[in-house]
Formats: C-alpha cells, sequence, structure tokens
C-alpha cells in the first residue's frame, strides 16, 4: 500500500500527514513497534499505571485502587524506561504514553518497544495528539461490538510519520519548553482556583457563625462550630421546618417533563407532575452524589425521589438562610458526630436534630444578601480561571498538533 493510500484510510489524521513535509516518511505502525511479551515472573518489578494524561506512574500513587489477586501477578507486563504503554480498552481516553520509569502493567494493557530511529518522546507527543485521539475513536466506532478497545490490527495499521532525527529532536525539544510553560500556567490557574473556593468557604462559615456585626459571642453547644453570636437561637432542624421525602423513582422522569424533578445526584431531571409547591431545600439520603455533598434550593413546582429530604414550611428562618448553613455544615457536623467514617446515608432523626444557628429574620436576609454578592464574586473569578484553563489546554493541543506535523518553523521558534 502507497503512502497516500495508507493515509487516505485513516482520515482523523489524514491532514496531519498531508502537511508533513516531503522529507518525512509514512511508515504503518507495526513497521515500527514490536510488540513485547515479558511478563513479572519474579515479581521483581514494581507495579504500574497509565494515566489518561499518558504517565506512566507506581499504581501506590493513585491511591484507593483495588490491588489485583496474586494469582495474576506473575502475568503482569514488563515496561522498561522507552517503552509504549497502551491502555486499548480507554485509548480514546488518552491511555497510551513512553513510560520514562521500568515496572509491571496490566496484563490487559499492550507494551511496545520502538524499532528504528524513532525518539520515544515524538512518539509519546504525536501518538497523544489530538488527531490520533480521533482516530482512536474512529476505531471504536467502526466496530460492531459494544468493545470499546482498539483492536490490534487497527493499531499495526496506523500510519505514523517518521521525521529526520535531527528535526525529531528539534520538535521534542520545542515542545517539551512550551508544554511545560503552558502546564506551569494551568498548574498556577489550578491553584488561584483552590485558593478561591477555600475563601468562598471561609466567608459562608464565617457569616454564618459569626454574622456580620462585632457582637458579644456565646458557645453554640455543637463543638465544631464554636462560639456564635449571644443573641442568636440554636435551633434543631425539627422545629424549623417539615422534614419529609419525596416518593418517585428516576425511572419516572422524562426529557420534557414540565416541572424539576430531584433525584439523588447532582443532576435535576425533569418530570411531568408535581407533590411540591413553595420554597424548599433537597438534599439526598444516599446515592452517587456523595451523601452531605449534594444540596438544592427551589421556590416553585417541583418533584423528589423518595430517597430525597426535602426541607418545607419553614418557621423562623428563611429557606435560602437554612440552604446555606445546612451545606456547609451538616456533613462536618454529622460526620464528628458519626462513629462511621464516611456518611453512607442520611437518617431522619440525624436531620431532625442537627442545629441551626438561627440570627433574626431581618439579620439572616442582610447575611445571605452579603454572602449572595460575594459568592457571586468568587465564582465569576473561578469561572474565569476555569475558562482560562479550557482555552490554554486547546492552545496546547493546536501547539503539539502543529509541531508534529511539521507545520511549525522550529529554527524561527527558539
Amino acid at each position: 500500500m502507497s503512502s497516500l493510500t495508507l493515509i487516505g484510510a485513516h482520515r482523523a489524521v489524514s491532514s496531519l500527514l498531508e502537511t508533513r513535509p516531503k522529507s518525512w516518511d509514512v511508515v504503518r505502525f507495526k513497521g515500527l513497534f514490536d510488540r513485547l511479551d515479558q511478563r513479572n515472573s519474579d515479581l521483581s518489578y514494581e507495579m504500574l499505571s497509565l494515566r489518561s494524561t499518558g504517565e506512566v506512574v507506581a499504581r501506590a500513587e493513585l491511591g484507593g485502587r483495588q490491588e489485583p489477586d496474586e494469582i495474576s501477578l506473575p502475568r503482569y507486563l514488563v515496561a522498561e524506561i522507552g517503552d509504549l504503554v497502551v491502555n486499548p480498552m480507554w485509548l480514546i481516553g488518552g491511555g497510551i504514553g513512553v513510560s520514562q520509569r521500568a515496572g509491571a502493567v496490566s496484563p490487559d494493557y499492550r507494551v511496545f518497544r520502538i524499532r528504528g530511529a524513532l525518539l520515544p518522546r515524538f512518539i509519546h507527543y504525536l501518538l497523544r495528539s489530538k488527531p490520533y485521539l480521533d482516530q482512536y475513536l474512529l476505531y471504536t466506532r467502526a466496530q460492531t461490538t459494544f468493545d470499546r478497545r482498539v483492536q490490534q490490527p487497527d493499531l499495526d495499521n496506523l500510519p505514523i510519520p517518521v521525521p529526520p532525527p535531527e528535526e525529531q529532536r528539534a520538535i521534542v525539544d520545542y515542545l517539551d519548553r512550551e508544554t511545560a510553560r503552558i502546564d506551569t500556567l494551568i498548574e498556577e490557574q489550578r491553584l488561584l482556583i483552590e485558593m478561591l473556593r477555600e475563601r468562598r468557604e471561609a466567608t459562608i462559615r464565617s457569616a454564618l457563625l459569626s454574622g456580620l456585626d462585632n457582637v458579644e459571642t456565646a458557645p453554640s453547644g455543637v463543638e465544631l462550630l464554636g462560639a456564635v453570636p449571644k443573641h442568636w437561637r440554636m435551633v434543631p432542624t425539627r422545629h424549623l421546618c417539615t422534614i419529609t421525602t419525596g416518593s418517585e423513582d428516576s425511572g419516572n422522569a422524562t426529557d420534557d417533563g414540565e416541572y424539576p424533578f430531584y433525584v439523588r445526584g447532582r443532576e435535576v431531571l425533569r418530570i411531568d407532575h408535581y407533590s411540591f409547591e413553595g420554597e424548599a431545600v433537597m438534599t439526598p439520603g444516599d446515592g452517587q452524589g456523595g451523601t452531605g455533598k449534594v444540596f438544592h434550593y427551589f421556590d416553585g413546582k417541583f418533584e423528589a425521589h423518595q430517597r430525597v429530604y426535602v426541607f418545607t414550611d419553614f418557621a423562623d428562618v428563611t429557606g435560602w438562610y437554612f440552604y446555606y448553613f445546612l451545606s456547609t455544615f451538616l456533613r462536618p457536623v454529622a460526620l464528628a458526630g458519626s462513629n462511621t467514617v464516611t456518611m453512607e446515608s442520611l437518617r431522619r432523626p440525624l436531620l431532625a436534630d442537627f442545629k441551626v444557628a438561627v440570627p433574626p429574620i431581618d439579620e439572616q436576609q442582610r447575611i445571605t444578601a452579603h454572602l449572595d454578592d460575594q459568592t457571586t464574586k468568587i465564582d465569576t473569578l473561578i469561572a474565569e480561571a476555569e475558562r482560562l484553563i479550557d482555552l490554554v489546554r486547546e492552545r496546547r493541543s493546536a501547539l503539539i498538533t502543529a509541531a508534529v506535523a511539521g507545520m511549525i518553523d522550529l529554527g524561527e521558534a527558539r
């Protein structure tokens, strides 16, 4: 098969290959890589795992992963420094990268050794560039089964541009330098977002426990909360509102339903009827969203899942203030008084006995207005930082694609 035919048969990478310099060859994957089958039979290698970022890291660094049984350990594949590691079940999500450490990876992975004059870092950038990620997706979509792994024959026929060694080195040096700058900017924005979120939480906690005025305080009676303004009352939730649950199942949701439907996750579904009307706060009693982490406020007609607690009919407290307080303090206070490490589910007695620091209504309204203003400003800054990260990531991806396609004059880029 000629280079032109090889290019045309792989449409996601065709534009990258067609714009390559004429001095670059195009070779099938199987002509450049040898698939390895060395096993960790003597268990002498450390266990590694492949991240979606392309990094091959020690499994111990990932934490929380179920360890394989001892019987399967000798079957783990050995990868040396510079070998290409592929997770065929997650290639479309970035499960491919050149290892920078020696170790043993899952037997469900594939390990390849580069043959010929190919720099490992060049291959790492190339096979993780967007055109190649798109090509892996096309491979899985063309399959007639629900198996989403990239099949070896498809990988074998994947066309690879091969620049002269000196150009590969120039591309790698350029991308290492430029992506490091970009990654530093991304990390700075992540740290900024973390700082802003901490500031947001501190602002809310301060207002809900100290108020907006400099007044005398007294112990709240709840160790985690500490002291609160002396004229505030600590009131169990059962005296502030009605606590009930919905009666619906998630399967009753309809895409075009007229009313919001609060279920056990973060997503709000739709449904064509309602059981509740008015101001309410909701939190799942259990579910995939994380117990004590998902809270909703709504004022109007809505429906709720049978395992979603609904707080309504507020007395001496506004629903919006109650939402702020419950969403901020329920989980830490409940966990502090729990005999278990995690909150797998919430029970009604715990919710009924949960104490809320209750200022006078006018003070509640001042506090929530202040928090609305402050959190809106902080959320705007967080959103701007997140948008910048998205833009910079797009820039990074485009830069890598252009470089591995030979579209950047690296003499001028230095």
